[in-house]
């Protein structure tokens, strides 16, 4: 796979966010890109279904081209030759079926089916309400269920009778717990600007989310904690630091939570981005000769970069 920057974003403190997990049928993948790409290269020999959340998707394909944007899925098939240009401000849930030699799904549609986009966005929404690892691993079969019946007869499983994204008042909510994790969360305010009672607060977001509001703030407060180690550990690699940042005071307390809900301790987590390093040896600049460092920080911008399998 090749990519090549063409369009750059006010935005410079970082270039993507990427999220990688893995199940038994299916391999679920979130990416946020910061910048403008043209992204070009050939498929696995595993089908795989592109939605952009946000920002849009052109592909090139056979002389064809095909737009996806959210709600609209695109589908490239196994071994496909493609070209993509990507817009800045970009958020893709790209979902990569089954395994090569394993037993070819129904064909998709190329392009815009309904019934694929709804699954994938609910599925998407429930992941932002996540209790833990082991509750991830029950969503993602669930999930692998879901998307392999509608592989197999074109249906599919009824989605949850009751959706978040109905309900105004914990949307609204939601935004506001996000927007001050970093300096605190007084939820009577938040239950007060989102025009209701703490009680209910409580009462809704349960019903909605699955969680309470202190167990959501929790798990947005890990998160945060788990970005700044990986996004900073090269400046500055003591876990004690991006957990005090984030609110816990406690490290062992913290490493137990970190545990529970990522499934890996931080000190694993440090070693995964280790391993990662080395693995980077195998991206480099297309056009002139760019340091390391520069890459890594931002002091340049490589136009083009190949990746090496």
């Amino acid at each position: 796979m090749s990519q090549e920057i063409t369009g750059l974003s006010e935005r410079m403190d970082f270039y993507a966010h990427l999220a990688f997990l893995p199940g038994k049928r299916v391999n679920l993948c979130g990416i946020y890109l910061n910048q403008a790409y043209r992204i070009s290269g050939s498929n696995t020999e595993s089908p795989v279904i592109v939605l952009p959340l946000e920002g849009a998707a052109e592909f090139e394909l056979d002389g064809q081209s095909f737009l996806s944007a959210p709600g609209v899925p695109f589908v490239l098939e196994p071994n496909a030759e493609y070209c993509a240009h990507v817009s800045a401000e970009t958020h893709l849930f790209i979902v990569q079926m089954g395994s090569p030699g394993a037993r070819k799904p129904q064909a998709f549609p190329r392009s815009g089916d309904p019934n694929i986009a709804r699954l994938l966005e609910s599925f998407v929404i429930q992941m932002a309400f996540l209790k833990g690892h082991e509750h991830a691993l029950e969503r993602v079969q669930w999930f692998e269920r879901a998307l392999v019946q509608h592989c197999g007869d074109g249906s599919v499983t009824s989605l949850p009778e009751v959706h978040v994204r109905d309900e105004r008042r914990i949307c609204q909510a939601v935004k506001l717990i996000n927007e001050r994790l970093e300096h605190g969360v007084d939820l009577e305010m938040v239950a007060s600007e989102s025009g209701l009672s703490i009680r209910n607060l409580y009462y809704l977001m349960k019903k909605y989310t699955g969680m309470s509001p202190y167990n959501y703030c929790l798990s947005r407060r890990l998160i945060k904690a788990r970005e700044s180690l990986i996004r900073n550990y090269e400046e500055d690699p003591q876990i004690a630091n991006h957990a005090l940042r984030w609110g816990f005071n406690h490290l062992g307390r913290f490493s137990s939570y970190y545990r529970e809900h990522f499934g890996e301790y931080p000190s694993e987590t440090l070693e995964c981005l280790e391993s990662l390093t080395k693995f980077s040896e195998n991206v480099g600049a297309v056009e002139g000769a760019r340091s390391r460092q520069g890459v890594r920080h931002g002091s340049a911008i490589p136009r083009s970069v190949e990746i090496s399998p």
